[in-house]
């Protein structure tokens, strides 16, 4: 049994990976100039980044506690906020533009794909937790809880993958770069959900600190990169609208499919 639980976690992890990667497919499109398009597409991933944060980690980490007291509910998905935040705030920090000039520094991209990288990469770790954890219960329930978690996951990667590609395009990083680069953001998934299977009672009740976390570090980076990028070369009503349809676009995603 465990040795299914493992194998299941792993492909639906690599799988969800792949969708991540495929998500950036929209970026083909004729119609989307890097050099014309670039605050809207900030704005665009803005606004995708931040409706995962909300309906990927946030309301799910405090379902997690749903048993539970309204407060002790809610303070460990905070808690895991501000961790997040401070976590994304100590990388920007030790980030200097001393330290990327050095070569080793220079191949990996500009301060804002290293933080766009590390923050996304950051929110894939409890998702691929959440699928080791769900194969885990499903075989003990008799479910398929760890399926419909990994289609899930799987689904919503893709907008998650343009979101990733949008600022890297934008960067004039060529299609199969942006496309191993979303991939890559999403390879926590199968590697997380690796420990989580085999030590489901352990990583479970951390799940609400770790969407926390993992959300806390993506609204950060909205409001620290992200958008101030975006006005730098668009007019904050057209940036307001590109945010609101990423975000719509997201929930979409979440309610249809």
């Amino acid at each position: 049994m465990l040795y299914e639980v493992l194998t299941k976690s792993i492909i639906a992890g690599l799988l969800a990976s792949l969708a991540c990667g495929i998500g950036v497919l929209p970026l083909l499109l004729r119609r989307f100039d890097p050099d014309k398009h670039t605050g809207l597409g900030y704005g665009l991933a803005g606004g995708l980044m931040f409706a995962a944060s909300v309906y990927n980690l946030i309301l799910p980490g405090l379902g997690a506690s749903a048993n539970e007291a309204n407060l002790t509910a809610v303070l460990p998905v905070i808690f895991g906020i501000l961790l997040g935040a401070s976590f994304l705030w100590i990388t920007d920090s030790f980030l200097s533009v001393e330290r990327l000039e050095k070569e080793h520094w220079r191949k990996w991209g500009s301060k804002r794909e290293i933080l766009i990288f590390v923050a996304m990469a950051v929110h894939s770790i409890p998702e691929g937790v959440a699928v080791g954890v769900g194969y885990a219960s499903g075989e003990l329930l008799s479910t398929k809880l760890g399926t419909y978690i990994a289609l899930a996951i799987g689904i919503h990667n893709i907008p998650e993958g343009l979101a990733v590609g949008i600022p890297f395009r934008s960067a004039g990083a060529s299609i199969m770069r942006c496309f191993w680069v979303a991939f890559l953001t999403s390879l926590p998934q199968p590697i997380a959900a690796v420990p989580a299977g085999l030590a489901s009672w352990f990583f479970q009740p951390l799940m609400p600190i770790m969407m926390g976390f993992a959300a806390g570090a993506m609204i950060f980076l909205i409001l620290l990169e992200i958008i101030p990028q975006a006005l730098h070369s668009e007019r904050p009503v057209r940036i307001a609208w590109a945010f609101t349809v990423g975000f719509c676009l997201m929930i979409l995603v979440q309610v249809v499919l």
